[in-house]
């Protein structure tokens, strides 16, 4: 069963971090609220789910407030004066589909039923002039820094048609050798499953990051998870 994180961990978990640019400084921050995020312009280049409109940002800024307003979930953003520069949500996995399904087992194998233990990342987008300077890897670790995800389980499916694969001018293979490293630099590591959309394109990954006191028994459950049957050599039947 997990246990409270001691008192020094828990003072630890600051909600704010600058970070130095070129460009000036930039505040990351967790724990978002819907009513900062109404008050703040959205940068250019946001929304790769609404095609990166200017005129959908509305549709963005509505789809963060949503997560904010969800008691579990998370969004930390990066901003400069008024605007949103880059966001990262960390939500509970879809009700009704396996990854749900999964987190209550791992619940109730660590007691914790009442707190939820296993997290998606279900994005992370940085606008298009503030890509290649470093602020998606702050973005992650700030988020990840965080005590709380030491006692978590998160895992990230990185879906090859979500990836802005025209503005970067890279192959599909090197988009996700980036997203590999910058996965990495906040304690995920790639791992197999048989999910399906995972198994659609050969380019899509599947990342995990399982908190350092995640109890072993729930850790080993989890792996075991990922895939629904276990492979047979030659000769088994």
């Amino acid at each position: 069963m997990l246990t409270p994180a001691p008192l020094s961990l828990r003072l630890a978990r600051m909600r704010e971090r600058t970070y130095d640019t070129d460009e000036g400084e930039v505040l990351l921050t967790r724990d978002v609220s819907a009513d900062l995020l109404s008050s703040l312009d959205m940068e250019e280049g946001l929304g790769v789910f609404f095609h990166y409109r200017y005129e959908d940002a509305h549709k963005t800024r509505d789809v963060l407030s949503a997560v904010s307003r969800r008691g579990n979930d998370m969004i930390c953003c990066a901003i400069m004066e008024h605007r949103l520069l880059g966001y990262l949500t960390v939500v509970e996995p879809g009700e009704g589909t396996r990854w749900a399904d999964i987190g209550r087992s791992l619940s109730e194998l660590a007691g914790t039923e009442s707190a939820p233990l296993l997290f998606e990342l279900g994005s992370i987008e940085i606008s298009a002039p503030w890509r290649s300077k470093g602020l998606a890897r702050e973005l992650m670790r700030f988020t990840f820094d965080d005590p709380l995800f030491e006692q978590r389980i998160v895992f990230s499916r990185e879906l090859s048609w979500h990836w802005d694969l025209k503005s970067s001018d890279q192959s599909v293979y090197a988009y996700r050798s980036m997203l590999h490293r910058l996965f990495e630099s906040a304690g995920f590591r790639l791992c197999e499953t048989d999910d399906e959309e995972i198994g659609y394109a050969g380019e899509n990954m599947f990342m995990t990051r399982v908190g350092a006191r995640v109890p072993a028994e729930v850790a080993f459950a989890f792996y075991r998870s990922l895939c629904r049957s276990e492979p047979r050599g030659w000769g088994w039947g």
